[in-house]
């Protein structure tokens, strides 16, 4: 169905977006994570397996009042990594059918991405997600990879197959493999 065809609204409604640098309001984290969501109260659970999703629960332990804790305009008593995963939850309690994850887990070390990226397994299978990053190891495991280079799709395929056309992909992939052993040692 051509995207034009739909309702604004209705299309709005479908899709849940988290771009790189989230916006949060000087509210509380449920407030944040409920922002966007019409008619009747978020329901607090739906809240919580939102923040659990986006591995948010660990530190909401720690804060003084849980999902109660106001962060301050922009989110500014939050660190980088808080901001994005507020963001995730903030897109997976919408249950759009469309989820764009637009380098959202770049502030995020690769342990906690593959823990958010487990979690939102489910999530993902559910519905169509589009997951832009720099990271290979965010989209390894996505059914089609496109891979851009100036703007061009230069190269498109599953991982596997990637890595072997020994292309644009492949070198950033070893790259970031020896980063990471780098990183280790």
């Amino acid at each position: 169905m051509d995207v034009r065809e739909i309702p604004l609204s209705v299309l709005r409604g479908a899709i849940g977006f988290v771009p790189q640098e989230p916006f949060l309001f000087s509210d509380s984290i449920a407030e944040n994570i409920a922002f966007g969501m019409t008619g009747d109260a978020v329901p607090r659970a739906r809240i919580e397996e939102a923040g659990r999703i986006a591995r948010l629960d660990k530190d909401i332990a720690d804060f003084p009042k849980g999902y109660d804790t106001v962060v301050g305009e922009r989110g500014i008593t939050l660190s980088g990594g808080q901001k994005q995963r507020t963001a995730i939850a903030r897109a997976v309690v919408l249950n759009p059918r469309i989820l764009i994850l637009d380098d959202a887990l770049s502030a995020v070390d690769t342990y906690t991405e593959e823990e958010i990226l487990h979690r939102l397994g489910d999530v993902m299978r559910q519905r169509t997600s589009i997951i832009v990053s720099h990271r290979i190891s965010t989209v390894r495991h996505a059914d089609h990879i496109l891979v851009l280079d100036q703007g061009r799709i230069v190269e498109r395929g599953r991982h596997d197959e990637l890595v072997e056309l020994n292309g644009v992909y492949a070198e950033l992939h070893r790259k970031q493999l020896l980063e990471e052993e780098l990183a280790a040692s």
